[in-house]
């Protein structure tokens, strides 16, 4: 059943962020830095003095804006994820066109994020949810429900106009859109690069994703 929630708009989404992200320029230097080396290295495997010298700053600088490696770990989430959601959450309060194109145009925006460097963070939040259950909190508290509520409006917009058929519970069938994303993700970044008999070929998976979810919800 579809939950009683109101609806997040762009602006929830950027006031959201803007409450979490530091607005010290050196601060979101340092969250960078960090994002490249999480990814790269491994959470566990980075220590602030690296992130001190890949940013350019003093080994003692990290900490006069993050008491431990955890409050780093959140700016990084902040840093990597909070742009490329506001600006899918300014898309879909602007978009004009059917639902079915607005989809398209969300999917592609989760694509364009998971390709870049900070893509990278999906795998390493979900490595490290265990080890770090305040960080876990944190990420779907600011950005897995919003993500995902951007994902219901869309469903919600094309039930009520038409264009895709009634959904008995428009929450799950968001849950099934976008977790196959997430997890396509997390295994061209984990298990892909040793499965020989199944290459990654992200266009192939996207047309095929979009296709099967389109066919299901086309009235």
């Amino acid at each position: 059943m579809d939950t009683d929630r109101s609806v997040i708009t762009s602006e929830d989404v950027q006031q959201s962020v803007s409450r979490i992200r530091r607005p010290d320029d050196r601060a979101q230097e340092i969250a960078r830095a960090a994002l490249d080396l999480f990814v790269t290295k491994g959470f566990a495997a980075t220590k602030l003095e690296d992130v001190a010298k890949a940013a350019s700053v003093s080994k003692g600088l990290p900490y006069l804006y993050f008491k431990n490696k955890e409050e780093l770990f959140k700016a990084v989430i902040t840093e990597a994820i909070g742009g490329p959601l506001a600006e899918a959450a300014e898309m879909i309060d602007r978009f004009e066109g059917s639902t079915e194109d607005m989809l398209r145009e969300l999917v592609a925006g989760f694509r364009a994020f998971e390709e870049s460097p900070a893509g990278g963070v999906v795998k390493l939040i979900l490595a490290e949810a265990g080890n770090f259950p305040d960080v876990a909190r944190f990420y779907c508290t600011h950005f897995d429900v919003s993500g995902r509520d951007l994902f219901i409006r869309t469903l919600r917009r094309g039930v009520d106009r038409g264009e895709f058929r009634p959904l008995a519970d428009l929450e799950m069938a968001a849950i099934l859109v976008v977790q196959p994303l997430a997890m396509f993700s997390v295994w061209k970044r984990s298990l892909a690069p040793f499965d020989p008999a199944m290459p990654v070929d992200s266009d192939r998976f996207y047309a095929a994703h979009l296709d099967f979810v389109l066919k299901g919800l086309r009235a």
